[in-house]
């Protein structure tokens, strides 16, 4: 079991990920709402089981929406800064999908896949397999 620490760009809220390996690459997300939620082209994710995950300094407060399936989308985050640290897509059950771009040792994840590459802007080429 491995152990990545993460922080909010405030310092108020910091949180823990264990995952059983380590972790392969990030997923980039393409969707219009990663987009909106972050002011990027995508967003750099994994996806772990809920209970891997652990807050171990402040609080985070939830917004909901409803995800493509329809279902609820709550997204976590910190309430002075409001860094996103995970999100909960109710459509995949007890898992979180982390922001695995806040995760100490980020740089040396490299990439596993893509999602909503149909969603990619224009200019902005494919840099792995498309995994949906």
């Amino acid at each position: 079991m491995l152990t990545y620490t993460g922080k909010c760009h405030c310092g108020q809220t910091e949180w823990e990920v264990v995952t059983d390996d380590k972790i392969e690459g990030h997923i980039l997300c393409h969707c219009s709402a990663c987009k909106k939620l972050s002011g990027g082209e995508y967003t750099l994710n994994i996806v772990v089981p809920k209970d891997q995950c652990k807050l171990t300094k402040g609080e985070l407060k939830e917004y909901v929406y409803k995800g493509d399936s329809g279902n609820e989308v709550i997204c976590y985050y910190c309430p002075n800064c409001t860094t996103h640290p995970w999100h909960h897509q109710k459509v995949q059950g007890e898992k979180f999908v982390v922001r695995s771009g806040l995760l100490e040792g980020a740089d040396s994840f490299g990439v596993f896949g893509e999602v909503y590459g149909k969603e990619r802007w224009s200019f902005q080429p494919g840099v792995a397999k498309d995994l949906a």
